[in-house]
């Protein structure tokens, strides 16, 4: 018999759809994880009452450790499992399915509204324009990592989403940017300082649901209600985004149409283009050799390559090339067949 994964949506009651109460129903044993997502309050107890003492909240042991007991249970009942969100989107559970597979045990997935898709519906931004998902867990460890994702995604003009951990109450969004903002006084990208903006948002898909856009510095002052809560940092806007913004979470007007993504990457490739341009408009040569004339034909080239890379948007072949164009250079330096000062800036 299958092992069933039912997705119970946003974690409320009007996100549980009839697919996945009708699969439910039939279960002999129904396990809900209590540990990957939050639950509100009024579905646990809707999902107590309707299932009784079928219903066992299950931990991360249970659904993680000791999970081949439960699919060994599979192959003589009907098992399901209550997941918030989506099943198989932001949580471990593909092992439970490929530990199934491995026991020869059918697997079938109910799929639930998840707060991926939305974030950005209730951000007004456009979805396919996200890039990789961050977490920020609820003690900061690995917080570095979450900066570095989100700066890569605004290398390439995408947005970021940052999921804060719903553990022991929750991670809050002042928290999590005060955290950043530490991040940010190590790193220096430009990312998480005080007039930066960012999307909040908090309890999606609830009567208590709540949306705004704005400043670092008005981000952390605001009282949001619980989590969970999750951050979203705007990568390029398309006009249609920049109305979002304004009329439906009300953002500053001033704010979002002077909105530019730091691009930290971008910033230091065009820098080392310009130094190079200005060392091949000064340089001094040493001897007329025909060898070396054809060295600095291949820093030209490179240069150029490093401005076509740059304008396609392929930041790391950009920096690659600039970088073999100022070897070439220090190396007719050092041996003696030119000279010129590299520009402080």
């Amino acid at each position: 018999m299958p092992i069933h994964l039912i997705g119970l949506g946003l974690g409320t009651i009007e996100y549980l759809t009839l697919g996945a109460l009708e699969t439910a129903e039939k279960m002999d044993e129904l396990f809900i994880d209590t540990y990957t997502s939050w639950i509100h309050r009024e579905l646990m107890k809707y999902l107590e009452e309707r299932f009784g003492e079928k219903l066992v909240k299950a931990d991360r042991s249970m659904l993680e450790e000791k999970i081949g007991k439960l699919i060994e249970k599979a192959e003589e009942k009907e098992i399901g499992i209550l997941v918030p969100g989506d099943p198989l989107i932001a949580t471990t559970h593909i092992s439970i399915i490929l530990e199934a597979k491995r026991r020869n045990v059918p697997v079938h997935v109910i799929y639930g509204v998840s707060i991926i898709s939305a974030s950005a519906s209730a951000s007004g931004l456009q979805a396919y324009k996200f890039g990789r998902i961050t977490t920020i867990p609820r003690d900061g460890v690995g917080i570095e990592t979450c900066y570095r994702v989100v700066a890569e995604n605004l290398e390439k003009g995408l947005h970021s989403l940052i999921l804060l951990d719903t553990a022991d109450g929750g991670l809050r969004i002042p928290d999590a940017l005060k955290m950043l903002m530490k991040v940010e006084d190590e790193f220096g990208y430009g990312i998480f300082h005080r007039n930066s903006m960012v999307i909040c948002l908090a309890r999606i898909g609830s009567s208590e649901e709540f949306r705004w856009a704005g400043k670092i510095s008005d981000a952390v002052k605001i009282d949001y209600p619980p989590p969970p809560h999750l951050i979203i940092v705007p990568g390029e806007l398309h006009f249609t985004e920049a109305e979002a913004l304004k009329e439906i979470l009300k953002a500053d007007e001033k704010l979002v149409e002077s909105y530019r993504p730091p691009r930290y990457e971008r910033g230091r490739v065009r820098s080392y283009i310009l130094k190079v341009e200005k060392v091949l408009d000064e340089i001094e040569m040493r001897t007329d050799s025909e060898k070396v004339m054809e060295v600095i034909e291949i820093v030209k080239s490179y240069l150029e390559d490093s401005k076509k890379f740059l304008e396609n948007g392929e930041v790391f072949n950009a920096l690659a090339a600039i970088s073999y164009a100022e070897g070439l250079l220090d190396s007719l330096k050092n041996i003696g067949y030119v000279d010129f000062k590299w520009p402080r800036t």
